[in-house]
Formats: structure tokens, sequence, C-alpha cells
């Protein structure tokens, strides 16, 4: 797993504006939502050609990270992209992270508390 910086991140502390808001009268849950690590993993195709990418983004730190997942063929999914993006977050020693794939989550509590359950992975 590889993780590069990115240079198109927001500056620090900037938000961007919402064009319009989904459920009127919403408000944040959590004041240190910028000290939380957010990632992501994405699935794009183009002319044919699947890419396969994920991000990790700290607004605090305003560090912003592209994370190849080293997939090749078969084993260039999405499933793999989410969890190489939470990945990435641990490695760079975030320990509060926001991410969107359950099924991740899972298979990482699952890994973690059953390693015996994991003995054959692509």
């Amino acid at each position: 797993m590889q993780t590069t910086r990115c240079s198109h991140k927001p500056a620090l502390g900037e938000v961007a504006p919402l064009s319009h808001q989904s459920k009127p009268g919403l408000t944040l849950t959590s004041s240190d939502w910028k000290s939380w690590t957010y990632t992501d993993g994405s699935c794009h195709i183009q002319e044919g050609k699947t890419s396969i990418g994920a991000w990790v983004y700290h607004p605090s730190s305003g560090n912003s990270n592209l994370v190849e997942s080293d997939g090749a063929g078969t084993t260039n999914t999405i499933g793999r992209a989410e969890p190489a993006a939470i990945a990435a977050a641990f490695t760079h020693d975030h320990t509060h992270i926001a991410a969107d794939s359950l099924t991740s989550l899972h298979q990482i509590r699952k890994h973690l508390l059953c390693p015996e359950k994991h003995r054959h992975h692509v």
C-alpha cells in the first residue's frame, strides 16, 4: 500500500459551502469533527477501464493522501480500496477514523478478533 500527498486539498480551516441542504435544520453533533480522520474508497469506470482509489483526509492538519490499494485484475476492487484507506489512516497514527464502509469495519474487527478465519485472502 502506497500513499501520496494530494495537492488539491482545501486550505486549513476551509469548508466548502453546501449549495443546498438536504435536510433543513441539520446541525453538527460533534464539535471536534476536524480532529477526526475521514476515509473513502472509490471506483470509476471510463472507456471500459476501471480505476480504484482510496483517500484519507485529516481536516485539522489539512493532510490529504491518495492511497493506492495495490490491487490488480480481480483484486482491484472497492472492497480492497476501503480497508486500504482505513489501514493508511492507522499507519499515519490517526486513531479517530470515520469510514463509510461497514463491511470493511466488520472485516477488520473479524481479523483482529479471529485471525484464524482469515487463512486465505486475495
